[in-house]
């Protein structure tokens, strides 16, 4: 029987993927449970626009990503600090930090987003990755000097 998922099942498939798979299998618990419909008719029609309007928005948002990637790579961030004895940071610029300098440059990221191992303890230039989209790492510069 053709069922269209409309959850992830584990070791099955993902959310909207056309499978085929044993009549007992989706009459007696993957439709029962609400994980798939039958492929037929008017579902397998909207299926078909489904895949069609997903593609059209995974190409949107591989445009936005790479709009954002330019804008990310072009970027260096100052960031201006309190400063001890021997170049050492009152405190870190961590992630939070650099998402919240972006944004103050109209660039929008997930601080989730941005690969900093460690937060940053001392003055100098860094290059920090921050993931758009899959495949899409640009790095942003940011300088840590002493505020005034």
């Amino acid at each position: 029987m053709k069922v269209i998922l409309t959850k992830d099942v584990p070791k099955l498939g993902k959310s909207g993927e056309m499978k085929t798979v044993a009549d007992g299998y989706a009459q007696n618990f993957l439709i029962p449970q609400k994980l798939a419909v039958t492929a037929s008719g008017g579902a397998y029609r909207a299926y078909q626009h489904d895949i069609a309007s997903r593609e059209e928005k995974r190409q949107r948002e591989r445009a936005d990503a790479e709009i954002a990637a330019t804008r990310i790579a072009s970027t260096t961030l100052t960031m201006g600090v309190k400063v001890g004895d021997g170049g050492k940071l009152y405190g870190s610029i961590n992630n939070q930090d650099i998402a919240e300098a972006l944004g103050r440059r109209g660039i929008v990221v997930d601080k989730h987003k941005i690969e900093l191992e460690a937060p940053i303890k001392s003055l100098g230039t860094y290059k920090v990755s921050i993931r758009v989209y899959s495949g899409m790492t640009p790095e942003v510069t940011i300088v840590v000097e002493p505020k005034g």
